[in-house]
């Protein structure tokens, strides 16, 4: 059996003014994580939420390992991590252990990261929303489901070449045992005002509401990355 995608949704919590600075900080990266053997997605925008300065980004993997060993093991991460460091570019506290890499770690569960009859499958300027859901006790199972079954939905209601829905990525969190996340990228942020407005969102929200004890909605704005990508160095599986 094939093994999951792994993926991380990390937060980077920002000094004020740090966004230009972290944007040529991100040309590096995603140009060396793009070549990397594992690597399926690195996609990163900034906050929407009032805190324009704070990261949003998507890292997805064919291998967990190309997240803990050769992503960060890389010349072109120690290099650019220390001028992260060097021009303080955290809020509270530098470093790569620092609590302002707010990380979460998944395994895919069901959804599409990228549609390939999407022709802006690629785009760097898209919408990102993250909705974290927490199940109660026992009824993380039932809720990645509804996810699913709300997934295939979603997919099924936009023909080419019309697609507004670029991903829509349930997650199954394995840290956190009651927390599932849904990754949402929309072509643009009214594309999202739509979606979230639209029945098939509010009959999402209503099945949810059952399952869960709590939940959270970020939303950014993506500015470079690739996302959906096949390893360069071929499928592992």
């Amino acid at each position: 059996m094939a093994t999951p995608l792994f993926f991380v949704i990390a937060r980077v919590v920002s000094r004020d003014g740090a966004l230009e600075k972290w944007r040529k900080r991100l040309v590096g990266l995603c140009a060396v994580s793009k070549t990397e053997p594992y690597s399926n997605s690195y996609y990163w925008g900034h906050d929407l939420d009032g805190a324009p300065d704070t990261l949003w980004g998507l890292e997805g993997y064919y291998h967990p390992v190309g997240f803990f060993m050769s992503h960060i093991s890389s010349d072109t991460f120690k290099e650019e991590m220390k001028k992260v460091d060097e021009d303080k570019l955290l809020r509270n506290v530098q470093g790569l252990g620092s609590p302002d890499y707010d990380l979460h770690h998944y395994d895919e569960s069901s959804g599409f990261v990228k549609r390939m009859d999407d022709a802006n499958a690629d785009c760097v300027d898209s919408a990102v929303v993250v909705v974290h859901f927490w199940a109660q006790e026992g009824r993380r199972k039932e809720l990645l489901a509804v996810m699913a079954d709300y997934a295939d939905k979603v997919k099924a209601r936009e023909m080419s070449p019309s697609i507004d829905i670029q991903s829509f990525l349930a997650l199954k969190e394995l840290n956190d045992l009651n927390l599932a996340s849904l990754y949402i990228r929309t072509r643009s942020r009214e594309d999202w005002d739509r979606f979230e407005g639209s029945s098939l969102y509010r009959e999402l929200q209503e099945e949810v509401s059952a399952l869960i004890t709590e939940q959270e909605i970020h939303r950014s704005q993506a500015f470079i990355g690739h996302i959906g990508q096949d390893a360069p160095g071929g499928n592992p599986w």
